[in-house]
């Protein structure tokens, strides 16, 4: 299955290790995620914790831009962790969410990372 190509963002986007992530969420400090896997593999499994809030939005919705209904959708907390399954479509939408004014960060290496936490 060929990488998806994703439209060109001006901003530079930060990553944010899988274990800092974990660190932040074992602390009690409040955690919003946007998960931009498909529904089928957000439902199956994403990163749960009672200070963690989870949206889930489909990287190939944020393909045309930042819509107001998109917008309408994010999480309030500050700043927004952007994930997938391997880093690279959540890049791209936190790249997007940058450009856009937000504060956001891309999970390096994505569900992929997080799991090398529990193995």
């Amino acid at each position: 299955m060929a990488e998806p190509v994703f439209p060109e963002i001006n901003a530079s986007v930060e990553a944010t290790t899988p274990e800092t992530l974990k660190q932040h969420i074992d602390s009690g400090d409040s955690v919003a995620i946007l998960d931009t896997r498909a529904r089928a593999n957000f439902d199956t499994w994403h990163i749960e914790a009672p200070n963690v809030t989870n949206v889930n939005i489909p990287y190939f919705d944020f393909l045309d831009g930042l819509t107001d209904d998109l917008e309408s959708k994010l999480p309030d907390g500050e700043p927004t962790y952007v994930v997938c399954a391997k880093g690279k479509s959540s890049e791209f939408v936190a790249g997007l969410l940058t450009e856009a004014g937000y504060e956001a960060t891309n999970l390096e290496y994505g569900m992929r990372g997080w799991a090398r936490l529990y193995e």
